[in-house]
């Protein structure tokens, strides 16, 4: 027959019925869901704009769910007004939140990518639950139909309030089972098929979910765990800094694969993925962790890279950082046992510590990061007119990861960069309070590179840049402040102490405890004791441990595959003829220093491996701090350990090299 308007009466079985039933159907918990490949929006990219439809989905928590339903209803009880409700926090320590109104997930602490939700009431023939808008229309007219009825022409076709993608009808035929349609010109027989489950030929089943919440396969975990897998298996994890390395300096020599790395790429796309479905435990069912140690981490060099490769991600190496630490502290009994110590409830499985990520590089418009002509100064060029195009990619690398060196050197340019950080740590500060109103412990900074140096005169100008918390222990790691503060012909000093007659400049760092932790291969890293003291110059700095064998930066370079100049003498390189010897610290000297750190040491290498030479292994060396599960023991050890005043500091003393 003829496809007539709905409108009309059409005398086909059960199309339509002249008495609708309307009930309250009986669910069990609703699941929630958010999408995972495919972004809503993306960080420091205003012009980005989704290729398509997300078709990877990730579950809540069975309590995120609870509480995302809980909200959700009251919104809509409250005829879609309520304000109090718009947002629920969700997913690993609540760092995410969703905004129940707009049904986005978005990071709590960070500006990050925001994801598409999704209530699981309708899934289509993948499992993958519908978008909101057409699963809310599919439920208004389910909850009118009456499936025990024995009435031939009750209603089970309904035409949809506009067009799904290509989809106009959808049929119901039973409790759980309908078929989304472009069309009816089959008519009766049509129909027929499709109330017998013969299926559509142009159309698209989709089922509701069961009275567990969920639909016949949960094929969105079974992907998130396939990944996880996936990832687990490599030797390094995409994502991190190091990689691109091991990427990009083959170009140097010519041999570069012509690709686009560019914002937008799909292999941009899937470390995104990645990160949002296994960076965080999205399954966890525990309460909000009780944190007694809040960290905020400050990046350095190279960050520019991110707005080019979307998997150099800050956010994505804090997370690494957040899962060191629970791993090491998962393993140690030592670490637990300074917890339980204190009188911690949860100390067999909570360190007490959360790490937040600071980016501050987007936020501030660099003439030097644009390609096109200078708005403020029309008559300059842009640096890409100033590239010389031999060696090319290593032009690229060095001029991304040193060009905000020379920026901060530029008085311009450093007090926008100083502002911009204070800024970012009191918002973060503030925006954790306000979340967290019960927590009342310890915050913590760590900086990376250039990240350091920021935080350091942070701290040594509070006067100027006044951050409004105090801060306990403060770590630098990859450093370069040594060498900075050496051109500024400035020492250290604590800020306890009364400045001593210098010529020298002096600045005091508003900080309990003050670390410099470096790789003994790495370029960037300088020592800081030679600045408190002279002397310290003939010291060794202190060793940190191995936390466990073969998961250091050592390892990794043999597991990245990093070149090695084997033409080095092994004895070159460990340093074998050179005699050492432990004495004790002057005790004024050691003073200066306990002042500082209340270990009497500011310096502290991650021990050297006879493997880490190169110059690409020195490069890697400089990016994978926040990857090493010694940094990450060493931290937590550090933090948890209850520190008694020294009576006197022991230090390695290295005297010249011996002559056979």
């Amino acid at each position: 027959m003829l496809r007539r308007p709905l409108t009309c009466l059409v005398r086909s079985q059960r199309y339509f019925c002249s008495t609708i039933v309307i009930r309250t159907a009986k669910r069990g918990p609703v699941l929630w869901y958010y999408a995972s490949d495919v972004p809503l929006t993306k960080p420091h990219d205003p012009s980005y704009k989704p290729s398509k439809p997300a078709s990877k989905f990730v579950k809540f928590s069975a309590s995120d769910c609870e509480r995302l339903e809980r909200a959700f209803q009251g919104w809509k009880e409250s005829e879609r007004k309520l304000e109090d409700v718009t947002s629920v926090p969700v997913n690993e320590d609540f760092l995410f939140q969703v905004d129940v109104p707009k049904m986005e997930l978005k990071s709590t602490y960070w500006r990050g990518p925001t994801y598409e939700v999704r209530r699981g009431v309708w899934f289509d023939s993948s499992n993958v639950p519908l978008p909101s808008e057409l699963s809310a229309e599919l439920e208004r007219y389910y909850l009118k139909l009456d499936f025990e009825s024995e009435d031939e022409n009750a209603q089970d076709v309904f035409e949809l309030s506009h067009c799904y993608g290509k989809y106009k009808l959808v049929v119901f035929t039973d409790k759980r089972t309908a078929y989304l349609l472009p069309h009816l010109d089959g008519g009766d027989l049509q129909l027929k098929l499709l109330r017998a489950n013969f299926g559509a030929l142009q159309g698209e089943k989709i089922t509701r979910a069961g009275d567990d919440g969920s639909p016949p396969m949960d094929v969105a975990t079974t992907a998130k765990k396939k990944i996880e897998t996936g990832i687990q298996s490599r030797a390094a994890q995409l994502g991190n800094i190091s990689d691109l390395i091991s990427w990009e300096l083959p170009g140097v020599f010519g041999t570069s694969k012509d690709k686009d790395t560019t914002k937008g790429t799909d292999d941009g796309s899937n470390v995104l993925k990645r990160e949002i479905e296994t960076d965080y435990d999205s399954q966890s069912t525990t309460s909000r962790r009780k944190i007694d140690h809040l960290v905020f981490c400050v990046h350095g060099i190279g960050q520019n890279l991110g707005k080019k490769y979307e998997y150099v991600n800050f956010t994505h190496t804090v997370n690494v950082l957040r899962s060191n630490l629970k791993k090491v502290y998962s393993e140690s009994k030592q670490l637990k046992k300074l917890n339980k110590e204190k009188g911690a409830d949860d100390w067999k499985d909570n360190s007490g510590i959360q790490v937040l990520p600071i980016t501050w590089r987007h936020t501030i418009g660099f003439q030097t990061d644009a390609t096109k002509p200078n708005d403020e100064y029309p008559e300059l060029p842009t640096l890409a007119d100033i590239t010389l195009n031999g060696i090319l990619g290593l032009r690229r690398l060095l001029g991304d990861i040193a060009l905000d060196i020379l920026l901060y050197e530029e008085p311009f340019y450093r007090e926008r960069i100083l502002s911009e950080v204070q800024k970012h740590l009191n918002n973060a500060y503030h925006l954790y309070k306000e979340r967290n109103p019960e927590f009342n412990g310890d915050i913590h900074l760590i900086g990376h590179s250039l990240g350091s140096l920021i935080l350091f005169d942070i701290l040594c100008e509070q006067d100027r840049y006044r951050l409004d918390f105090n801060v306990k222990n403060f770590y630098c790691i990859g450093s370069p402040i040594g060498v900075f503060k050496l051109i500024q012909r400035t020492k250290i000093q604590a800020a306890c102490e009364e400045e001593r007659e210098t010529s020298a400049n002096i600045q005091k760092p508003k900080c309990e405890n003050l670390y410099n932790m470096f790789h003994v291969c790495d370029p960037i890293s300088y020592r800081m004791e030679p600045l408190v003291d002279l002397s310290m110059a003939k010291y060794q700095p202190a060793i940190i441990n191995h936390w466990s064998t073969g998961e250091g930066i050592a390892s990794r370079v043999m597991e990245i595959g990093g070149s090695i100049l084997k033409d080095i003498p092994v004895a070159a390189i460990k340093g074998s003829n050179t005699k050492k010897e432990k004495s004790m610290l002057p005790l004024d000297i050691a003073q200066r220093l306990m002042n500082l750190n209340h270990n009497g040491r500011l310096d502290y290498s991650l021990t050297p491996g006879f493997l880490e030479v190169d110059i690409i292994s020195a490069a890697k060396a400089h990016v994978s701090y926040f990857e090493d599960l010694d940094i990450a023991g060493f931290i937590l050890k550090e933090m948890l350990t209850k520190h008694n005043r020294r009576h006197h500091v022991i230090a390695t003393k290295e005297n010249l090299p011996s002559i056979d």
